[in-house]
């Protein structure tokens, strides 16, 4: 049948080739576009030298930290000997970190050894502010205080029945990720009541600007924040989502579990199957938490920590204020002078020394150590342990 121009059907036809006509102009637009290089078509890492852009090298002499104690990595940064000079700001690079000569590294290694595009990352950086509170929190952090001044802002009424609440209303999703990875439900709860308080609590602060502004304005632990930038904007890209969209804490962790970039990257899972690791939904938060466990050795209904009675002099030289992986066995302890006042079922242990006004001490199991993978503190985790223990006996009374 023939279509007339002034017929409904060439109404309907001419409607819709505008419409295709518009869209493909909008998507080549997006495409084509610096702010989006990575949304519609990725780059390759690694390109070749011919297709890579970067900044001049920039020589800086530093002085190598001491090594840190325990077994955490040293995250500690290069420290310049040299005050920062003003430089010449790269053509488009704007704003509170325009002149600074290790962002302009930053971006070099971005686009060498990920595939940026500068013009991209240029505009980027150029809108981001410096976050002073994170500064200030960042040096005082909350694991700074002694065991009986942290333990009580964890341990409270709120946080227990908060919990109860939590495993009640997501029971289904908690057995479900308890049965795959094999973690016990109430550190599940736990992790995310002394993380976000079941998330009330994600964090006020714009995750791009609190890592910018740590990673380049907080010496001590530069290197650390600046990695986790790196992390950030991998992740943002992988997942199409704008970074400047995230917040989180004063130290970039998001969602109801707290990841920082690297974990999530890692660890997170897509739990409901939307294409989406979204931490900010239980579906995927959950989840992700019980994979984080999994990864890090834990092993369900072997127990986690238990008091400990000391006596002599021999527990002084074994007990353990920074994380460590247990070594020991129950035998060892005992030999100095160790002895737990409940059974404990952990193949390896050590002795947990809690510091304050009177020293409080523990014999910790390898799931101990596994919550210490998600924040490196002794304290941490026995809040964590000790809050996963009241909101069990609350819910089942025992």
């Amino acid at each position: 049948m023939k279509v007339m121009h002034d017929s409904v059907q060439w109404n309907k036809s001419l409607g819709k080739l505008v419409s295709v006509v518009l869209i493909g102009g909008v998507l080549g637009g997006c495409a084509a576009s610096p702010q989006w290089p990575w949304v519609f078509a990725p780059p390759v890492a690694n390109a070749p030298p011919s297709q890579q852009q970067s900044y001049p090298p920039i020589r800086q002499t530093v002085v190598t930290p001491p090594p840190v104690s325990g077994n955490i990595p040293a995250q500690q940064p290069p420290v310049s000997t040299t005050p920062r000079q003003p430089v010449n700001s790269p053509a488009g690079l704007r704003g509170d970190y325009a002149n600074y000569p290790a962002m302009r590294q930053f971006i070099g290694k971005m686009n060498n050894q990920h595939g940026f595009d500068i013009a991209f990352l240029e505009q980027t950086f150029s809108g981001v502010q410096r976050d002073k509170e994170a500064l200030t929190k960042a040096g005082a952090p909350t694991e700074g205080q002694v065991w009986r001044a942290y333990r009580p802002i964890f341990l409270t009424e709120e946080r227990i029945n908060g919990g109860v609440d939590f495993w009640n209303r997501h029971a289904a999703l908690l057995d479900a990720a308890t049965r795959q990875y094999g973690v016990d439900t109430e550190y599940l709860v736990a992790i995310i009541g002394v993380e976000t308080q079941y998330g009330k609590n994600t964090g006020k602060h714009n995750t791009l600007q609190a890592l910018t502004t740590l990673g380049f304005d907080f010496p001590r632990r530069a290197s650390f924040y600046q990695k986790e930038l790196e992390q950030f904007l991998l992740l943002s890209r992988e997942e199409k989502v704008r970074p400047q969209i995230f917040n989180g804490s004063y130290a970039g962790a998001m969602g109801l579990g707290q990841f920082i970039s690297s974990s999530y990257r890692s660890y997170a899972i897509d739990g409901n199957r939307d294409g989406k690791r979204d931490l900010w939904n239980a579906q995927d938060a959950i989840p992700s938490v019980a994979n984080y466990f999994a990864k890090n050795g834990w092993k369900r209904g072997t127990g986690v920590a238990v008091p400990a009675s000391v006596s002599g002099s021999g527990y002084a030289s074994i007990a353990e204020a920074t994380p460590k992986k247990p070594s020991r066995t129950l035998a060892d302890l005992a030999a100095k002078g160790v002895r737990p006042q409940a059974a404990i079922n952990s193949a390896k242990v050590s002795l947990i020394k809690l510091e304050g006004t009177t020293d409080e001490y523990w014999v910790g199991g390898e799931n101990f150590y596994a919550i210490t993978r998600y924040n490196p503190s002794v304290k941490y985790a026995m809040a964590v342990h000790q809050l996963a223990q009241e909101i069990r006996k609350r819910k089942f009374g025992f």
